[in-house]
This record gives C-alpha cells, structure tokens and sequence, in this order.
C-alpha cells in the first residue's frame, strides 16, 4: 500500500503542477504601442480597448497601453508588429503599402465621398481582401481605426496649387508624399513626433495631418495657417502579431474581436466629433482657416490624377479589384 499511496501522491502533485501550469498560460499580456499623444482620441481608443479585454476576458488578458512613441515610432512599426518586437500597435496604414500595395487605395486623394464611404469600404468585401494581405506579412487586423480628414498645415497660406510650389511639407506614406509632389511641393517623410521642432526651426514649412494632430501636438506654436479641405481620410489599424494571434485560444480571439468592434464604433463617433471641435479650437489659437473652395478643389483632383495612377501601376490586378469594390459602395 505505501507504493501505491506514493504513486498517487505523485500523480496528485504532476495535476496540481498541469492545472496551476494551464492557469499561468492562460494569464497573457500585450504590449500595445501607439504613437499620439495622451488624451488624443486615437490613444483613448487604445485605452478603451484594453480596457474592454481586459473585463470582458475576466482579466485572462491584460494589454499595456503605450502611447506617444514610448516604444516605437510610427515609421518603425511596420518592422515591429509583424517580427514580434511588439504584440499589438496602432499604426498608420499609409506606411505600410511598400509592404501591402493594395492599401494605397485608402490614401486616394479626393477620391472617396466622404468618410461614411471609406467605412463601407473597409468593412465590405475590399476590407476583408486587405485583412488577408495584412496577414499574409504577419499581421492581424483587429479593427480599423479612424484617424480622420487630411488637411494642410503652414507656416504660409496654401489657398491654391500655386503655393505649394518649392514648399517643403511633412508628407504621410507613399501617395501621401505623390500628392504634394503633383501639387508642386517638396514632400518630407519625418515621423509624426519630429513634426514640431522641424516646424520650430524652419526644416520644413508645412505638414498634412488632421486637426486633431495639429491641435494635440500643438503646431499653433510653430505655425499659423490651416487649410481645411478633407483632401483624403486617414486610417489607421488595430494590428496583432499573427503568431501571438495564433497562440491565443479561439474563444479569447473572439472576444478581441468583439471588443474591437465596440472600440471602432466609438473611434468613429469620436473622431468624426473631434475633427470639427479641433477645426474650432485651433481657430481660437489663433490659427487661420481656409475653407478650400469647389473650384480650386477640382483643381486639385485634377492634379492629382497622377496618384490613381501610380495605386494601379503599383497594385496590379489587385488594385483594379479593390477599386471597383469601393467604387460599388459610393
């Protein structure tokens, strides 16, 4: 009987090692990297998610919340997210179409409606074909994240294609530098957080962004004239490493997904909300606005003609697909 009671005294411990073994590996945790500031609603967005996880997991999975470029750069996290350096981001999508072409679709100039239409968009048929190809570079699109309407910001006016010529601004990604470059400017690539001093010190005279990133990374200091003309609208993503995706139970898969479609409806709320208040509260800084007119805006639409271009010649056949599927859903 005494082998027999060791037997099971060591089977009972060998359980209490697998189950207490089981319990730590369901405890996971996510660095969530970002790179606006604090009380940027694109940060609060990332504070709301982890939040939800967080709850609706029973705290199974609890996600660190690092905003303002306290991990990587928004330029750098293309490399990070799909090698595992971090596990989730928030990232600028226009900086990943050397890596996804198909993508160069949502930085069209003057292409889409407005921004209802770039949410059927990304949420139809061409969003699903452009999760795909996300995961096909080793990142999970957990939902997408809207940023909002591009504008321009200046240390002088930019009330026609005149004056951008020979002006150096910061541009966003890939079609973003082709469409200051068909305006007559001289497109700059500086991460969001450079923005300031380049401004401060005269390394560059303009910037496109929204105006909840002018407002928050206070840019009134360093300069003085905003066109308002909605000339694009910028998306962002909710990004996973796919193989930290992959190691995740599928019932937990499912409740991020959940709680990424709750953050997104309450992004775009907030967004579309904040656009216009910053629009107001720059003003009252002292900034002045241009409300681009229709006629210099088909100006600029036919200048830019050369981006449709350039997304078909880049995106292939690929392209042509996504182009039409947004073309269905004006």
């Amino acid at each position: 009987m005494g082998g027999w009671k060791k037997l099971w005294v060591g089977v009972l411990v060998l359980a209490f090692l697998r189950v207490g073994g089981i319990a730590q590996a369901e405890e996971i945790t996510l660095r969530f990297a970002g790179n606006l500031p604090l009380g940027h609603h694109v940060t609060r967005g990332q504070e709301l998610l982890a939040s939800l996880i967080e709850k609706k997991t029973g705290g199974k999975i609890k996600v660190q919340v690092y905003p303002a470029g306290q991990l990587f750069a928004d330029k750098d996290m293309m490399k990070a997210v799909p090698s595992g350096a971090v596990e989730m981001a928030e990232v600028t999508l226009s900086q990943w179409t050397g890596l996804v072409p198909g993508l160069l679709l949502l930085d069209l100039p003057l292409f889409f409606k407005d921004r209802r239409h770039v949410w059927r968009v990304v949420d139809g048929e061409a969003g699903e074909i452009m999760k795909k190809d996300l995961e096909k570079v080793g990142t999970k699109v957990i939902y997408w994240m809207d940023y909002g309407a591009a504008e321009f910001i200046c240390k002088t006016p930019l009330r026609a294609l005149e004056d951008f010529k020979g002006k150096r601004i910061r541009a966003i990604g890939e079609m973003g530098t082709e469409v200051i470059r068909n305006f007559g400017g001289a497109p700059t690539f500086l991460g969001a957080g450079e923005v300031y001093m380049a401004l401060q010190r005269g390394t560059i005279d303009g910037a496109t962004s929204g105006t909840t990133s002018f407002y928050e990374r206070k840019l009134y200091e360093v300069t003085k004239y905003v066109t308002h003309a909605d000339y694009a609208f910028i998306m962002f993503a909710v990004v996973m490493n796919l193989k930290k995706w992959n190691e995740i139970p599928p019932d937990l898969q499912k409740v991020i997904q959940e709680c990424g479609l709750e953050a997104q409806a309450w992004g775009r709320k907030e967004c579309e909300k904040e656009d216009q208040e910053c629009l107001e509260l720059l003003r009252k800084k002292g900034m002045n606005i241009y409300n681009l007119p229709d006629q210099e805006r088909e100006r600029w639409r036919a200048a830019s003609k050369p981006s449709l271009e350039r997304f078909l010649k880049r995106s292939g056949d690929r392209g042509k697909q996504l182009l039409e599927l947004a073309e269905k859903v004006r």
